[in-house]
Protein backbone atom coordinates (compact mmCIF):
# COMPACT_ATOMS: atom_id res chain seq x y z
CA UNK A 1 0.00 0.00 0.00
CA UNK A 2 1.75 3.62 -0.61
CA UNK A 3 1.64 6.07 1.66
CA UNK A 4 2.81 9.77 1.73
CA UNK A 5 4.95 11.00 4.86
CA UNK A 6 5.13 14.74 5.55
CA UNK A 7 7.74 14.91 8.12
CA UNK A 8 8.23 18.16 10.07
CA UNK A 9 11.40 18.51 12.10
CA UNK A 10 12.88 21.89 14.04
CA UNK A 11 15.50 23.90 12.57
CA UNK A 12 17.53 23.33 15.15
CA UNK A 13 17.57 19.56 14.37
CA UNK A 14 18.06 20.29 10.43
CA UNK A 15 21.77 18.58 10.91
CA UNK A 16 20.85 15.77 12.71
CA UNK A 17 18.10 15.08 9.79
CA UNK A 18 20.53 14.60 6.90
CA UNK A 19 22.84 12.94 8.99
CA UNK A 20 20.42 10.18 9.84
CA UNK A 21 19.29 10.20 6.39
CA UNK A 22 17.16 12.54 4.29
CA UNK A 23 17.95 11.74 0.79
CA UNK A 24 18.53 8.30 1.42
CA UNK A 25 16.87 5.04 1.06
CA UNK A 26 15.08 3.18 3.95
CA UNK A 27 16.85 0.28 4.86
CA UNK A 28 13.91 -1.57 6.33
CA UNK A 29 12.91 -4.49 4.78
CA UNK A 30 8.92 -4.42 3.69
CA UNK A 31 9.19 -0.45 3.07
CA UNK A 32 9.99 1.00 -0.80
CA UNK A 33 10.62 5.02 -1.14
CA UNK A 34 9.56 5.69 -4.14
CA UNK A 35 10.32 9.38 -4.05
CA UNK A 36 11.34 12.17 -1.66
CA UNK A 37 10.68 15.94 -1.96
CA UNK A 38 12.20 18.79 0.08
CA UNK A 39 10.08 21.84 1.12
CA UNK A 40 13.08 25.06 0.32
CA UNK A 41 10.39 26.91 2.37
CA UNK A 42 11.01 25.40 5.64
CA UNK A 43 11.24 22.35 7.61
CA UNK A 44 9.72 19.91 6.01
CA UNK A 45 10.49 16.62 3.60
CA UNK A 46 7.55 14.46 1.83
CA UNK A 47 8.36 10.88 0.93
CA UNK A 48 6.28 8.50 -0.65
CA UNK A 49 6.33 4.98 0.02
CA UNK A 50 5.30 1.41 -0.10
CA UNK A 51 4.63 -0.75 2.73
CA UNK A 52 3.94 -4.08 2.99
CA UNK A 53 2.18 -3.99 6.11
CA UNK A 54 1.10 -1.66 9.47
CA UNK A 55 4.33 -3.36 10.94
CA UNK A 56 6.53 -2.37 8.88
CA UNK A 57 5.00 1.18 8.09
CA UNK A 58 5.32 1.77 12.03
CA UNK A 59 8.82 0.74 11.93
CA UNK A 60 10.11 2.67 9.35
CA UNK A 61 8.76 6.17 10.95
CA UNK A 62 9.65 5.22 14.51
CA UNK A 63 13.21 5.82 13.74
CA UNK A 64 12.64 9.36 12.79
CA UNK A 65 9.90 10.26 16.30
CA UNK A 66 12.42 12.03 18.02
CA UNK A 67 13.67 14.32 15.38
CA UNK A 68 10.13 15.55 14.41
CA UNK A 69 6.54 14.68 13.74
CA UNK A 70 5.34 12.76 10.91
CA UNK A 71 2.08 12.73 9.53
CA UNK A 72 1.32 9.41 7.34
CA UNK A 73 -1.82 9.42 4.78
CA UNK A 74 -2.62 6.44 2.89
CA UNK A 75 -2.74 7.10 -1.37
CA UNK A 76 -3.89 5.61 -4.29
CA UNK A 77 -3.05 6.75 -7.87
CA UNK A 78 -5.42 9.05 -9.17
CA UNK A 79 -6.77 6.87 -12.41
CA UNK A 80 -7.27 3.51 -9.42
CA UNK A 81 -9.18 6.02 -7.53
CA UNK A 82 -11.64 7.04 -10.16
CA UNK A 83 -12.15 3.57 -11.48
CA UNK A 84 -13.32 3.21 -7.46
CA UNK A 85 -14.99 5.90 -7.09
CA UNK A 86 -17.17 5.48 -10.57
CA UNK A 87 -17.84 1.83 -9.14
CA UNK A 88 -18.97 3.50 -5.81
CA UNK A 89 -21.48 5.54 -7.77
CA UNK A 90 -22.62 2.71 -10.12
CA UNK A 91 -23.81 0.64 -6.69
CA UNK A 92 -25.70 3.62 -5.33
Amino acid sequence: MLFMAIFNYSPEDRNLVIERGMGGKEKDIGVTVKGEWFDISGHRVFRLFEADDEIHLASSIYNWTDLGVAEIIPVMETEKALKLIKRTLKKS
